[in-house]
């Protein structure tokens, strides 16, 4: 068991990723994606536990904890960050970790290369419209006819309290007394960096457009039927 490595790469548009890895690259493939707000650093954990039996790779999305932004972000343009970075460190089949905003990257890198997916780890994933409940209303309303009101409302995750609620709001009072305030306060230190909100209310409303390619995941999810595990 080893604690993962931090290291970094140029893409070829020039945006450097930072990414962990652990284990060795002889052993099966996870790549571990994250969601909105968190970066890579919450897999550290995880990381260390299955080093022994796995080789994982968990970038820090572009404009996350140490990656720098796209010139031109999307949900879409962050799969095709992380299909050339597994090309760059020659990983081939590979298990996908499918989790909150990262489902959308994975997902999309997924249809790319179905050939290459093992397996699906699922966690708090959407990828149908029955995953929209009532806390999605203002955004649905937003992607179909956006206002300054509804943009205002789904534009307010976009703080401190925003970043806080991502980690405490419907968690039983006596576990959020346990997660540390350094976690939300570290991703608004980021979000708060040169391009990083910018990139954040662009992926706010790209999230729609993922959402118009529900029926293509399906089909893909149907032809292709690989292996999962849902938690």
């Amino acid at each position: 068991m080893t604690p993962p490595t931090r290291q970094r790469l140029r893409l070829k548009g020039g945006t450097e990723l930072s990414f962990l890895v652990a284990g060795e690259p002889s052993k099966p493939a996870v790549v571990l994606v994250h969601g909105f707000p968190n970066a890579a650093r919450m897999f550290e954990t995880v990381m260390s536990e299955l080093s022994d039996e796995a080789y994982l790779i968990a970038p820090d999305l572009p404009a996350y904890g140490e990656s720098d932004p796209l010139p031109s972000p999307s949900l879409s343009g962050f799969g095709e960050a992380i299909a050339e970075l597994l090309d760059r460190l020659d990983v081939g089949p590979r298990y996908l970790y499918v989790h909150d905003f990262g489902a959308a990257a994975t997902l999309h890198m997924a249809m790319q290369a179905p050939d290459l997916v093992r397996g699906l780890i699922i966690q708090n994933a959407n990828a149908h419209r029955t995953g929209f409940g009532p806390l999605w209303e203002n955004s649905l309303e937003f992607w179909a006819h956006p206002t300054p009101e509804n943009t205002a409302e789904v534009m307010s995750v976009l703080s401190l309290k925003g970043m806080r609620d991502q980690y405490v709001m419907g968690v039983p009072p006596e576990v959020a007394a346990q997660i540390p305030a350094a976690e939300w306060e570290e991703d608004w230190r980021v979000m708060n960096l040169p391009g990083r909100l910018d990139t954040q209310r662009v992926l706010l409303s790209d999230y729609g457009r993922y959402a118009e390619r529900f029926d293509e995941i399906a089909e893909y999810l149907k032809s292709y039927q690989p292996p999962a595990l849902l938690l």
